[in-house]
Formats: C-alpha cells, structure tokens, sequence
C-alpha cells in the first residue's frame, strides 16, 4: 500500500501547531509527532542556498531497485523555504522500518528536479558526485516515535560562498 502526502502550504502546520518565521529543529521538536503510523522524521535541512521556492522531502522502501525510481516513493512533503541557511521539516513515515530520505531544494517550485541548478542532499549525508548515491549508502533505521537527522544539501553549480572566495583568492597568486 502506497502512503502519499504532497503538501503545500505557506505556513508549515504540524501536530496541530502553526509555525511562522524561521524554522528549526529545536522548533519542531515539541510538534513533530509520530501520528497514526507511529513513526516520524524530523529533519533539519542545511545549507540551503535561497530563500525561494520549496523543499521536498521524499521517502523510498529499503528495496534498492525502488530508490529514485519513478512511482515508487513512499511519501513526499513539500513545504516552502521560509529561511535561508537551514530549516526542519517533519516527515510522517508510513511505519517504523528502514527508509532511505531524499530532500530537494526546488528553487523555482516547478515540482521537477533541475539536476543542475538545485540542491539534493540524501540521509546519512554520502558523498556525492555527479551520480546519485547507491541505495545502500542512503537507507537508515527509522524506529517508532520521532528520529532526528541532518540532510546537508549540495548544489552541482554555483559552489557555496568558502569555495567561491577560494577560487577567487587561488586566481590572485
């Protein structure tokens, strides 16, 4: 059975609770709850470049042939990025179990991946290269109740503010 959730929403309600402003982990903690399912995600997503568009948060099986393949996400939360830098989000999961997390940044809230100019990042933060990561790099236990993790994202282009001042100081010498 397939449990789908799209949302989007200009402010991100949660357990019942309305959150405006800035978002964080710290915020959420108190109004990410488990729900029916019993099992939740609180995930705080860093490094996120604009304060535009939104993020989406994608949930696939442990089955390595499902990860990334279309139709076969578990579940998919879109909320709007309210903040620059980081923000949480809180996944609903369809049961406690073993999952692997994909979280975009669709910066122009077109719903597709624009591989080139948004940022991806993947539970357990892998490294990642051009490709996307292997499913086993990515699947992680996600036990009964609420789960805190980290996503880091990575933009292919337009590297982050350090790396650019780098570069610039690299062409200098």
């Amino acid at each position: 059975m397939k449990f789908v959730r799209s949302v989007l929403i200009s402010s991100l309600v949660l357990g019942g609770h309305f959150l405006s402003g800035g978002v964080y982990a710290q915020d959420l903690a108190f109004s990410c709850v488990a729900g029916d399912s019993g099992a939740a995600l609180l995930v705080n997503v860093e490094n996120i470049r604009t304060q535009e568009g939104n993020l989406r948060a994608q949930i696939y099986s442990s089955n390595p042939d499902d990860f990334l393949a279309k139709g076969k996400k578990l579940v998919r939360l879109d909320v709007p990025v309210i903040d620059a830098g980081e923000q949480a989000m809180c996944v609903q999961l369809p049961s406690a179990g073993k999952y692997a997390l994909v979280v975009m940044h669709d910066k122009n809230a077109n719903g597709k991946a624009d591989f080139l100019s948004e940022g991806f990042g993947f539970s357990n933060n892998p490294k990642l290269g051009l490709g996307a990561p292997d499913a086993e790099e990515v699947i992680m236990d996600m036990p009964a109740g609420v789960t805190e993790t980290t996503v880091k994202l990575k933009y292919i282009l337009g590297g982050d503010d350090e790396k650019k001042e780098k570069r610039r100081k690299a062409r200098r010498r």
